[in-house]
C-alpha cells in the first residue's frame, strides 16, 4: 500500500513538472511573438505557427484561416522592411491553462503599445493601441506551436488626440522648476555605446534565443546592417 502511494505521489508531481514546463514554453512562445511583432520579422512570426489547416488568425476585420491564411497576413505587412515601421503590442497579465492531456492549451494577454505606420508620402500614422489576446497552442513533436489567435481590440486612438473625450480631457501640468534636469551623481561607468536604439532607426536590439520553434537564429541582424552607426559582428 505505501508503495502504490509512493508510485502515485510521484507520478503526480511529474505530472504537474511537465505542466508547469508547458507553461513556460507557451509564455515563451507568445513573448517571442511580441518581439517579433515590433519590427514585423514577418518568417519569424509565420515560423511561430503549426502547419494545421485549421490554424487562424481572427481580427475584427476577419479571419486567416490556415498557414497559408498565416502567410499571407503576415508575409504581406510591411514586406520592404521599412524601418520607420513598428508595431509593439506588449502581452501583459497573462494567464496560460494547459489541457489535461497536454497537448493544448489556451492563453489569455492584455496587449498595449504604440503603432508607427509608414503611409508612404503622407507621412508616419502613430497611434496607442489596446486590445485582448485570446491564444490557443498546440504541441508537435514535443514543441509548442502557436494554433489560434483572437484579437480584440479595446481602442486605437492618435497621440493628438487620444481615447479621451476631447472636453474631458485635463489640461497638462506644466513642469517644476528642475524637474528634467539631469542629476548630478548621474555619472555612467562607461560611456554611451552609441547605437541608435531608439525609433525610427530600425534597430533590433540582438535576441539572447533561437526561434523557440524552428531552433534558427533570427534575422534581425539583416535589419542592423542597414542602421547606420551600428557594425556588424
Amino acid at each position: 500500500m505505501v508503495e502504490k502511494e509512493l508510485e502515485a505521489k510521484v507520478e503526480a508531481m511529474e505530472k504537474e513538472l511537465q505542466r508547469l514546463k508547458d507553461i513556460e514554453a507557451i509564455r515563451k512562445l507568445e513573448n517571442a511573438y511580441g518581439y517579433y511583432l515590433i519590427n514585423f520579422m514577418n518568417q519569424e512570426l509565420i515560423d511561430c505557427f503549426t502547419e494545421r489547416g485549421d490554424a487562424t488568425l481572427e481580427w475584427p476585420e476577419g479571419t486567416f484561416l490556415g498557414k497559408d491564411g498565416v502567410r499571407q497576413f503576415f508575409g504581406n505587412i510591411n514586406k520592404e522592411r521599412n524601418l520607420e515601421f513598428m508595431h509593439q503590442m506588449m502581452q501583459i497579465s497573462g494567464i496560460i491553462d494547459v489541457a489535461p492531456d497536454g497537448k493544448t492549451a489556451k492563453g489569455r494577454w492584455w496587449g498595449f503599445g504604440a503603432m508607427a505606420i509608414p503611409m508612404g508620402d503622407a507621412g508616419i500614422n502613430q497611434a496607442l493601441a489596446c486590445g485582448v489576446y485570446e491564444n490557443e497552442f498546440i504541441k508537435e513533436d514535443g514543441v509548442w506551436k502557436l494554433w489560434k489567435i483572437k484579437w480584440v481590440p479595446q481602442y486605437s486612438a492618435p497621440l493628438d488626440k487620444g481615447w479621451v473625450r476631447p472636453e474631458r480631457v485635463a489640461k497638462p501640468r506644466p513642469p517644476r522648476e528642475g524637474e528634467m534636469r539631469v542629476p548630478d551623481w548621474w555619472k555612467p561607468d562607461l560611456p554611451p555605446k552609441g547605437i541608435p536604439y531608439a525609433y525610427p532607426s530600425g534597430y533590433i536590439l540582438p535576441f539572447h534565443f533561437r526561434h523557440p520553434v524552428t531552433g534558427k537564429e533570427t534575422t534581425e541582424e539583416v535589419q542592423n546592417a542597414r542602421v547606420k552607426g551600428v557594425k556588424s559582428g
